[in-house]
């Protein structure tokens, strides 16, 4: 290996090292794969020390429903009666595991084409994020604007009989929407599988309407022919 190789391989590993330094760290309290049957409350929100600029996303409380933090604003929702639900905001909440990264600027990119399923969303991140020198090895926030054909998004809901909103046989529930404008908040990760994504996929995904009257766990999408603006954090 001549002197000239080694030099590139080294200024390449310090520009990625570089790269990963700049991007906004993403933190990880608690994890999905470890809530058990109990669902302990690792998660303080109010304990957090920079609330501006926050991004984040967590079960809200013992199951009882979304937490999904946008540029410093905390919406919970939950859903305790069948076919309805509750949009709200406070810092004064706790979950079993929570994501959260301070961004405080955003690159913007066009994407275009379909969204089929939340497998081509991520699909869509990567492509755009590695194509613009993004470091995939590294955890990181997104969001994603526009208007939707149709989609659908759960709400979870308490699984233990002493929790506010316990329904017996009932995990969750769906809501579905068409032609509705809003955002996806999500984070990318390939080494957090278990943690604070499934173990399934790379993102976790939560739908906020336009109007923020609705917001919850993305699931289904079918959209065609729309353009969108994917948000990266600035490096």
């Amino acid at each position: 290996m001549n002197f000239k190789t080694i030099l590139s391989l080294v200024l390449c590993s310090f520009f990625a090292w570089q790269l990963s330094a700049q991007m906004p760290k993403v933190y990880a309290v608690g994890a999905m794969k470890d809530m058990g049957s109990t669902y302990d409350l690792n998660m303080d929100l109010d304990t957090i020390s920079t609330k501006k600029h926050l991004y984040g996303m967590g079960p809200y409380d013992k199951m009882k429903g979304e937490i999904t933090v946008v540029d410093g604003k905390p919406y919970y929702a939950s859903a305790f009666v069948d076919g309805a639900y509750v949009v709200d905001k406070n810092w004064n909440i706790k979950s079993p595991f929570f994501v959260y990264s301070n961004v405080g600027s955003w690159e913007v990119y066009t994407i275009e084409g379909d969204f089929n399923s939340v497998q081509n969303i991520q699909e869509a991140v990567a492509k755009m994020a590695k194509a613009n020198g993004y470091d995939l090895e590294q955890p990181f926030a997104f969001k994603i604007k526009g208007e939707f054909d149709a989609l659908s998004a759960h709400i979870v809901t308490p699984r233990l009989p002493e929790v506010e909103g316990y329904r017996d046989g009932i995990k969750s529930q769906k809501f579905s929407f068409e032609d509705t404008k809003g955002e996806f908040i999500g984070f990318y990760s390939e080494h957090h599988q278990g943690v604070f994504t499934h173990m399934d996929g790379f993102v976790h995904v939560h739908f906020l309407m336009k109007d923020k009257s609705f917001m919850g766990h993305l699931d289904e999408i079918t959209t065609k022919g729309k353009t969108f603006k994917l948000y990266l954090p600035k490096k």
